[in-house]
């Protein structure tokens, strides 16, 4: 299924929720993994709004309370972009994959969730997209993983 640009800002807010908090991602890995498997399955047609939202509701813990957001549903009236394009799922699918990757790093945790945060977004609105995120995530390759989104941004 397609995801729309809503679902990319939900995702925006889950990854700062574990910026602020990157102790609580070891207890919602089953969610990032199933939204991954989600984002991988082949783009057939436009699903449902509140994908990302359906998908983390389930394992959404109540000491949580800032990402209560993921009980409510949504009703987008307007400005709904389908994301077609391959290239968004996979540089999502490669951020997800990173952070569960490293989750039981917190430091470096916190420095990945600093550096992707706007990412979804960017992915939807900005022109220079392969340049902004070259920039944002500089530190945490220098630091921690030189390769990290180099494949996927030669899509752009």
């Amino acid at each position: 299924m397609y995801l729309i640009n809503y679902d990319l800002y939900d995702l925006e807010a889950l990854i700062v929720f574990f910026r602020s908090k990157p102790e609580r991602l070891a207890d919602y890995k089953s969610a990032l993994n199933d939204i991954i498997d989600y984002i991988k399955k082949p783009q057939g047609h436009y699903g449902d709004h509140n994908n990302i939202r359906k998908i983390f509701r389930p394992y959404f813990c109540e000491i949580d309370e800032i990402i209560s957001w993921v009980l409510v549903d949504n009703v987008y009236p307007a400005n709904i972009y389908i994301i077609k394009h391959q290239v968004v799922y996979t540089i999502i699918s490669a951020i997800l994959c990173e952070m569960l990757d490293n989750y039981d790093d917190l430091s470096r945790l916190n420095l990945l969730c600093d550096a992707i945060h706007n990412i979804p977004s960017i992915l939807i609105d900005e022109v220079k997209k392969k340049k902004i995120i070259k920039i944002m995530i500089k530190e945490y390759k220098k630091k921690y993983n030189p390769k990290f989104l180099n494949d996927e941004l030669k899509l752009l």
